[in-house]
C-alpha cells in the first residue's frame, strides 16, 4: 500500500549503512537462518521486548563505529597504494518512504500542501539550483575520468565479483575484492552470514514490520475513513494515500508527466494538485491513519526483535570481533 523499496542494493561504500533474510524461532542465528517474519499478534511481554530492542540499539551502534573504522583502513589501504586524492565522504540520504512528515504518513502536511501540493510539478523555467548530488568543487572532481576510474577498481575490485546475499526482494552485495573487499573478509570472515544478518538488523525487520502495520486492522479502517473523506471531497476511487500521489501525474500529462507543457498549463496542473494536497492532508489528519501505521509498526517491531534476538546477538559478536580486528589493523 505504501512505497516500499525492491533493489538489487551493492554495499560498495566504505560505510556500512544502507538504504533497503531469515530464520525462526530454533533456527535464530544460524547461516542460511533469519527470517524477519511474525505473525501480527505475535506480542512479546514487556521484559522480552526491552531485552531484544536493546540487543538491536546495541547492534546497531556497533555497527555505526565499526564502519567508521572500517573505513578508516580502507583509505589506509589505498594511501598504500600510492592514492592520494578521494572523493568526499557521501551525503547520507534519507530513509525511504520519500515523505517529509511523520513516519507512516504519505499525505502531506496542511503546511505543505498549501505551499507545494505534492512537489509535482514539472520545472518549466531556468536558473534552477545546482543538482544537490553533483560532485562538490575540489581536487576530487577535478581528477582525470581515467584516474577516477583506476580509483574504483582499486577500491572496489571487478565490478562483477561480488559476494551477495539474496534477501527476497533482490540481491545485497558487496566487493570480494579490492581495499574494500579485502578488508571486509579480515574484519568480517564469513560475508555472506554478515550480508544476511546485516540486512536483517537494517531493513529486513523493518520492511516486515511495515508490512505487517499495513495489514492491522485498526490501520485498515483509518485508510478506509481517509478514502469516504477524499470521495465526499471530489476524489473518488482512492483507496490509498498512495493512490493520491499517483493521481497527481494526470495533472500534468500522465506518464508523459511535463511533456509539451507550457508555462500555463502547469500551472493550472498545480492549482488542481495543491487543491487535492489540501483534501488530503485534511482527510490524512481526520482519520489519523499514520499514528494507527506506527503503533502497529512498533508492536510489529517488538515481536520480531524477539524473534530475531539470537540473530541480533550473533550480528553484535561478529562486529565485537571485526572492532578488535579493525583497531589492530589500523595500530599496525
Amino acid at each position: 500500500m505504501f512505497p516500499r523499496h525492491r533493489i538489487g542494493a551493492t554495499l560498495a561504500a566504505a560505510a556500512l549503512t544502507v538504504l533497503v533474510g531469515c530464520g525462526s524461532g530454533s533456527d535464530a542465528g544460524r547461516d542460511g537462518a533469519g527470517d524477519p517474519s511474525g505473525g501480527p499478534d505475535a506480542a512479546p511481554g514487556a521484559a522480552s521486548a526491552a531485552k531484544a530492542t536493546s540487543a538491536f540499539n546495541s547492534a546497531k551502534e556497533l555497527a555505526r563505529q565499526v564502519g567508521s573504522l572500517e573505513l578508516r583502513i580502507t583509505t589506509k589501504c589505498m594511501v598504500a597504494q600510492g592514492f592520494t586524492v578521494h572523493p568526499p565522504d557521501p551525503v547520507a540520504m534519507p530513509d525511504a518512504g520519500g515523505a517529509d512528515g511523520p513516519e507512516g504518513r504519505v499525505s502531506p502536511t496542511s503546511e505543505q500542501a498549501a505551499q507545494r501540493g505534492y512537489g509535482a510539478a514539472p520545472d518549466t523555467g531556468s536558473g534552477q539550483p545546482e543538482n544537490s548530488l553533483q560532485e562538490p568543487p575540489g581536487p576530487w572532481r577535478d581528477l582525470p575520468e581515467g584516474e577516477k576510474q583506476r580509483y574504483a577498481l582499486a577500491k572496489n575490485g571487478d565490478p562483477d565479483q561480488l559476494v551477495s546475499y539474496e534477501t527476497g526482494e533482490g540481491k545485497f552485495s558487496s566487493p570480494s575484492g579490492g581495499c574494500i573487499g579485502e578488508t571486509r573478509k579480515k574484519l568480517y570472515g564469513d560475508m555472506p552470514k554478515y550480508l544476511r544478518l546485516m540486512w536483517l538488523t537494517d531493513n529486513g525487520m523493518r520492511h516486515e514490520a511495515g508490512r505487517q502495520a499495513e495489514q492491522s486492522d485498526a490501520f485498515l479502517k483509518a485508510v478506509g475513513s481517509w478514502s469516504s473523506c477524499m470521495e465526499k471531497a471530489g476524489y473518488p476511487g482512492l483507496k490509498s494515500p498512495t493512490d493520491a500521489v499517483k493521481k497527481v501525474k494526470d495533472y500534468y500529462g500522465g506518464k508523459d508527466t511535463g511533456k509539451n507543457l507550457d508555462a500555463a498549463a502547469v500551472e493550472t496542473g498545480r492549482k488542481k494538485e495543491i487543491a487535492q494536497a489540501k483534501a488530503d492532508a485534511h482527510c490524512a489528519d481526520t482519520s489519523r491513519y499514520d499514528v494507527f501505521w506506527r503503533t502497529a509498526n512498533q508492536k510489529a517491531l517488538s515481536a520480531l526483535y524477539v524473534k530475531n534476538e539470537a540473530d541480533l546477538v550473533a550480528y553484535q559478536e561478529i562486529l565485537t570481533e571485526a572492532q578488535k580486528k579493525a583497531q589492530k589493523m589500523l595500530e599496525s
